[in-house]
């Protein structure tokens, strides 16, 4: 269940995890912005302990075999309204606050799609919403060859950008 990217990054189902990288996932360091637009990573773990794997994974980024980041995608019935019904939805991704700036999002993202392929093989798009604000964020989507797509939308935090990624 690991899907490998770059030579030191990895993507590992939650399920799969020992119980160390299990604590690892919940004691990342989130900084306060991204908390607000991700959310707690231990809600998110819950939300993905709660739903089948067939709709919602959860998945550590590892990189040097330490845990450094957390990210779900959702499909189906888990997904929100807005995602077609052919697409998964990334749903927070979050980078170790002392990892960040190493291009490990970036590997994660392009990462992402080999995992579906591999994982939920009738999935044709990936998509997410970022926050306007985000251009950190924004330059990493774009880097990895997603668009942005529609128009943009209000949401929880502030407008929101909708990115897709053909697989």
């Amino acid at each position: 269940m690991t899907t490998t990217l770059a030579p030191r990054v990895h993507l590992v189902d939650w399920r799969a995890l020992t119980a160390a990288e299990r604590d690892a996932v919940l004691g990342l360091e989130i900084s306060a912005a991204q908390l607000e637009f991700a959310g707690a990573v231990g809600k998110s773990v819950a939300s993905c302990e709660a739903a089948t794997p067939a709709e919602v994974a959860g998945l550590a980024v590892r990189a040097d075999d330490r845990i450094v980041g957390w990210v779900v995608l959702k499909r189906g019935a888990a997904a929100p309204a807005w995602v077609a019904a052919d697409a998964a939805v990334v749903s927070g991704l979050r980078i170790d606050a002392r990892h960040q700036g190493r291009g490990l999002g970036g590997a994660a993202l392009a990462g992402l799609a080999a995992w579906v392929a591999r994982h939920w093989p009738r999935t044709a798009l990936l998509a997410l919403r970022v926050d306007d604000d985000n251009a950190a964020g924004i330059r990493a989507y774009e880097k990895a060859g997603w668009v942005e797509t529609g128009a943009r939308h209000v949401g929880r935090v502030g407008v929101e950008r909708t990115m897709t990624l053909r697989l």
